[in-house]
């Protein structure tokens, strides 16, 4: 493909990943070149942040899920190695400092609305499907203590680590 083909194709991917977040009533924040930043909102992860990146063959996508687990790495591990089974665009990652990640590409000739819709789509789904089940299990000691306090303080019990909710 020719030098101007190739740039006039990147830009029209710049327009349509853009266009899809605006279109989706997404906040964008360009963060460098090409690459956005935007959030979703979940049910039990309530605040997704994502990372769009458009490289030379795919629009990425990145998503913080959870810190480094505090406890049971291996548990907390299983889980989200058990749900990359699953064959989708989007699968759960590990950084360099342990940190839980949602990572997915879609090749920029397959690229248009609906797939930025799908990987976005996912990223929310996938996220708010393990969310409360990682902090149950890799967090456990930081939620019983959170527990305590607010029971001292008369609030009501976080539901993440309410016992009689979590799976």
């Amino acid at each position: 493909m020719p030098a101007a083909e190739a740039a006039v194709d990147r830009d029209a991917a710049r327009r349509l990943v853009t266009g899809a977040l605006i279109d989706a009533g997404l906040p964008v924040t360009a963060v460098g070149e090409d690459r956005w930043l935007t959030r979703l909102e979940g049910v039990r992860k309530r605040t997704i942040p994502v990372l769009l990146h458009l490289d030379e063959r795919s629009l990425k996508v990145s998503s913080l899920l959870a810190g480094r687990p505090d406890e049971q790495h291996d548990a907390v591990h299983r889980l989200l190695l058990h749900r990359n089974q699953r064959p989708a665009p989007v699968h759960f990652a590990v950084d360099d400092e342990g940190d839980l990640l949602l990572v997915g590409r879609v090749p920029l000739v397959a690229l248009d609305a609906r797939a930025v819709d799908e990987l976005l789509g996912l990223v929310l789904a996938m996220a708010d499907d393990v969310f409360d089940r990682v902090l149950a299990t890799g967090f456990a000691g930081y939620l019983a203590a959170e527990q305590r306090w607010r029971a001292r303080e008369g609030l009501p019990p976080n539901p993440v680590g309410d016992p009689v909710r979590t799976p």
